[in-house]
């Protein structure tokens, strides 16, 4: 038992060694869950990740944002973004921060479970926005392939959306890296 009880503790261990030259090179990726908060309401959201240089990542994510809003009753957002995340520095091979800069494109319902009646002004509590993100990211490595990720964007929407014009997400989420 005792010779099973340290095989486990060396493995557990191996992951915690850093992994120098792997960390961001061309080919590696990983998936993230994140977990955060919009200027309106809390969302969660789950990210691929492509290294596409050894500085470059392409990131690809969907988000769904729920609240309450004054006059309009709950809400749910579905979001669906794309951004392109230049390094701009790293912190030994610890913290690599990236500058994110893309779009997102998402389906906002209001008034869910008949929390409220349309407002005047909207004639359907549904509606499609898209626009222009941009925001920054650190990520924090663990071990070889785990590591724990901010992020903080903000965007402009286009098509007169129902929750936010200019939405805002924080965030905090873990990401598995792999070959």
């Amino acid at each position: 038992m005792k010779n099973l009880l340290l095989v486990a503790l060396l493995l557990a261990g191996a992951g915690a060694v850093p992994a120098s030259a792997q960390r961001h090179v061309k080919h590696i990726a990983s998936w993230g869950a994140h977990l955060g908060r919009s200027e309106k309401g809390d969302f969660y959201e789950l990210s691929y990740t492509s290294m596409l240089t050894n500085r470059l990542a392409l990131r690809a994510s969907g988000l769904r944002d729920a609240g309450n809003l004054s006059g309009r009753g709950e809400y749910a957002s579905y979001v669906g973004r794309v951004l392109l995340a230049p390094q701009l520095f790293r912190l030994g091979e610890v913290a690599y921060v990236h500058l994110l800069l893309g779009a997102g494109a998402g389906y906002e319902r209001t008034g869910e479970n008949g929390t409220s009646e349309p407002a005047p002004d909207a004639k359907e509590p549904q509606r499609f926005a898209y626009g222009p993100q941009a925001g920054a990211e650190v990520d924090c490595f663990l071990g070889n392939r785990l590591s724990l990720v901010a992020t903080a964007t903000k965007g402009y929407l286009f098509n007169n959306p129902l929750i936010d014009q200019w939405p805002g997400y924080a965030s905090a989420g873990l990401r598995y890296h792999f070959r």
